[in-house]
């Protein structure tokens, strides 16, 4: 599976960090290889071209021209959402069809490009008229401690933009709604299992329902702001994720769309719960506990649930420094919330989104208009009434569950 790869090769040169530091490494390769459902001729048009549109989310635009004074050196802006940056590299040697290596000119590019001294980026693509690979490698001497912990973020992100774009162009990566329901069976099966191995299957088969109904949700406000929405991915051992084209342009619609998982799911909770006390109908009533406790879960202000999607939202009119203190904090605490209650791989994405989170680089990029002070009212309410609403609901049926003897 192409996640559990990613994630493998992330937890890998995550690791290596520490390891460097100790060694005195300064001086680091990164190198990763995907096949790609295109045929070469096109993943070489996508990786050599000096303007195109890389597919994301987020997107990306490259919009470069060859410097006349410098043979082989190219300038221009690389638009990053509504960000245009200036960017320049001077290629080092190029086997057309085959092969592509360059030099990042930081004197000429906006700061966000300053990765650390001596970039050198390079690109090679093999394959037939049917299929091929695009391999990626950049070589650099980190000059800071952040650039080593979003590094694998960042070549893993280029590579995938690459792909995805190239499968695109040769018409091959579904964007309708038969390859998003094939990804969400593939995976939904693979998080079932995993439910199985944690719990009894009827218990399982819940988890997985609650799970869908609260991405639908988000699917729900996706489509409601305008965002395209790519499809759902479960997560084995975890719950969910819907994922849309872009982040939204404000974080107005990014507070809603996480607010609107848990909220919409407000309606199934109660529905479940009343439907069970009409019947008497224990399984309906296990849904309803379940999907409180899920969703009243999520709303935890801890990255990356909604909860933290929310917090970033609303610390969105904080200076920039306040705000990452914030979220600084809130990891602190979900870090030792997983560890107390033996939640291993909740722990391990916390972990792996710190660097990301807490970055001032990749804050500035994914950075959305602030919101004002009448959204900022109204998320906080939508977020308390909703939080409320399931601290309710699951202190009322522990209770009644303690009364009938159930606890």
């Amino acid at each position: 599976m192409p996640l559990l790869r990613n994630l493998l090769f992330l937890i890998i040169e995550l690791l290596r960090v520490p390891l460097d530091i100790l060694s005195g490494t300064r001086r680091r390769i990164y190198e990763i290889s995907r096949p790609v459902d295109a045929p070469k001729s096109v993943a070489w048009d996508v990786v050599s071209a000096n303007k195109i549109r890389l597919e994301g989310p987020p997107q990306m635009e490259l919009d470069t021209d060859p410097d006349p004074a410098r043979p082989g050196v190219f300038t221009g802006i690389c638009q990053y959402g509504d960000k245009r940056l200036r960017f320049a590299y001077q290629i080092l040697s190029e086997t057309p069809g085959e092969a592509l290596k360059l030099r990042l000119l930081p004197d000429e590019c906006d700061p966000i490009y300053h990765f650390g001294a001596d970039y050198i980026g390079a690109v090679a693509v093999s394959g037939d008229d049917k299929q091929s690979a695009i391999t990626e490698c950049c070589e650099l001497t980190h000059t800071k401690f952040s650039t080593r912990l979003l590094m694998p973020f960042t070549v893993l992100r280029s590579l995938y933009s690459l792909k995805r774009t190239a499968e695109i162009r040769a018409g091959r990566r579904a964007v309708g709604g038969g390859g998003q329901i094939k990804n969400a069976i593939i995976t939904g099966a693979l998080t079932l299992a995993s439910f199985s191995a944690l719990f009894d299957l009827s218990i399982a088969v819940m988890l997985l329902i609650v799970v869908l109904l609260h991405e639908l949700g988000h699917v729900i406000a996706m489509r409601s702001v305008g965002i395209p929405v790519r499809g759902i991915y479960f997560i084995p051992f975890f719950g969910g994720v819907a994922v849309g084209e872009h982040f939204g342009r404000s974080e107005a619609v990014r507070g809603f769309v996480a607010l609107m998982g848990p909220a919409a799911s407000m309606l199934t909770t109660a529905l479940f719960l009343w439907l069970s006390r009409q019947n008497g109908d224990q399984n309906l009533a296990d849904m309803a506990f379940i999907s409180a406790a899920v969703n009243g879960l999520n709303l935890l202000p801890i990255m990356p649930l909604d909860g933290g999607r929310i917090l970033q939202a609303l610390t969105s009119r904080l200076p920039p420094g306040a705000a990452r203190a914030v979220h600084g904090a809130t990891l602190m605490i979900g870090i030792g919330l997983a560890a107390l209650i033996r939640d291993y791989l909740l722990m391990g994405l916390i972990l792996l989104i710190v660097p990301s989170v807490l970055s001032m680089r990749t804050n500035t990029l994914n950075q959305a208009a602030p919101l004002t002070r009448k959204e900022a009212l109204l998320l906080t309410s939508g977020y308390v009434a909703t939080l409320g609403f399931y601290a309710a609901i699951t202190f009322r049926m522990l209770q009644d569950a303690m009364a009938e003897g159930g606890l």
